[in-house]
């Protein structure tokens, strides 16, 4: 890890690595999310989670699906993995509004929906697409693609309060931790 708390560095050695690190990080925050029941908890988690998912889908909408489609000629594929990831981001934003008004009377209901959403969007990408883009990567896309994965998570900063990604913001954090901290609490 780097020195700078507030850069969200890629994780693996390399950008399919990084992505299953991310995804581990992912299941544990969900699973408390899911196992929650105190309105401060859920917010707590639910604010992690977005951290991570804030890096992890620009990582993959701007870097993978692309290469998906264009490095192993997989359009159709990498376009259902855009529609999983808009679809989950639909059900974090419900319940970031739920706990924002103080509803929580389908909360649980509504975040196991996300669970399963996002295990089943993981388990797409680990079962067909990664192996996809690994097989049509040729040796020089490969290094270049995990280049540039590494360069846009390093490039990725948090502005304060909020959690939303900038690039080129010096500082921030996400509530009351730094993003870095917020992510590898899982």
């Amino acid at each position: 890890m780097q020195g700078d708390m507030n850069s969200i560095p890629a994780a693996g050695a390399d950008a399919i690595e990084t992505l299953l690190e991310d995804h581990q990080r992912i299941k544990s925050l969900l699973s408390d999310l899911t196992k929650s029941t105190q309105s401060s908890s859920r917010m707590q988690t639910l604010e992690r989670l977005k951290a991570l998912l804030t890096v992890h889908n620009a990582t993959e909408e701007n870097l993978i699906y692309p290469a998906l489609r264009e490095v192993a000629g997989k359009k159709s594929e990498s376009l259902k993995l855009y529609n999983e990831t808009a679809e989950a981001d639909v059900l974090v934003f419900t319940l970031d509004t739920m706990l924002k008004e103080g509803r929580d009377d389908d909360f649980g209901k509504t975040a196991e929906k996300l669970q399963a959403a996002i295990l089943e969007h993981i388990e797409d990408e680990e079962e067909k697409a990664f192996p996809h883009l690994q097989k049509g990567a040729q040796p020089r896309q490969a290094q270049l693609l995990n280049e540039s994965v590494r360069q846009f998570r390093e490039s990725l900063r948090f502005e304060s309060g909020g959690g939303r990604a900038q690039p080129g913001a010096k500082t921030g954090e996400i509530g009351t931790q730094a993003p870095m901290e917020a992510i590898q609490e899982t």
